[in-house]
């Protein structure tokens, strides 16, 4: 919740320098190794792992970035043309946490942070994404506003515990979903 709010509050900042670069920099990159760790712990809804999240992808338009022209990433991508898509909860976390390529956009007239351009190891040939704050802001708030009421587990053929589902809510929220029992637990029930 606070990374969501420290970078709201950069959309509007008017003073930039190579420390606040550092600290959003910070702050986006421990907040999607962050949001990716609960993932991978079973920690984050099915719900807000099937979201898909906005972004806009640029094509490449010169040579590929390599470790001489990696900071000239405005030359080597069209910025003009870009094209709306959305990626997963991890891609966008991924993205972030191997970028090769790390870049900030400026608001209009050049004040205030409007997003990040970021491109993986793996994807900078192919494309460089535009992550927006308000998406960032979106996706980090949702996850430290998330409150996980009800996991479904089952035993696999090996014996190992396997989540099959995982609901949760917003802090506060009613549950507005209605849970069904797996019919071997209506049935073990009965029988009691």
């Amino acid at each position: 919740m606070a990374t969501a709010e420290r970078l709201e509050k950069r959309k509007a900042q008017r003073r930039w320098t190579d420390r606040t670069g550092f600290l959003v920099e910070r702050d986006v990159m421990v907040g999607a190794y962050s949001v990716r760790r609960l993932r991978e712990s079973f920690k984050v809804s099915d719900s807000l792992v099937n979201r898909t999240w906005p972004v806009r992808i640029h094509d490449p338009c010169g040579p590929a970035p390599d470790v001489h022209n990696n900071h000239k990433s405005w030359d080597l991508y069209d910025l003009e043309k870009g094209r709306d898509a959305e990626l997963s909860l991890t891609n966008v976390c991924n993205q972030v946490i191997h970028s090769w390529i790390w870049g900030f956009a400026a608001g209009q007239n050049g004040l205030g942070l409007d997003g990040i351009f970021v491109s993986s190891d793996k994807k900078r040939k192919k494309c460089l994404y535009f992550l927006s704050v308000d998406m960032l802001v979106d996706l980090f708030r949702s996850m430290g506003e998330e409150d996980i009421y009800h996991i479904e587990m089952i035993r696999d053929e090996a014996g190992e515990m396997k989540f099959t589902r995982i609901v949760g809510r917003r802090f506060g929220e009613a549950v507005v979903d209605t849970l069904e029992l797996p019919d071997g637990l209506k049935q073990a029930l009965r029988d009691l």
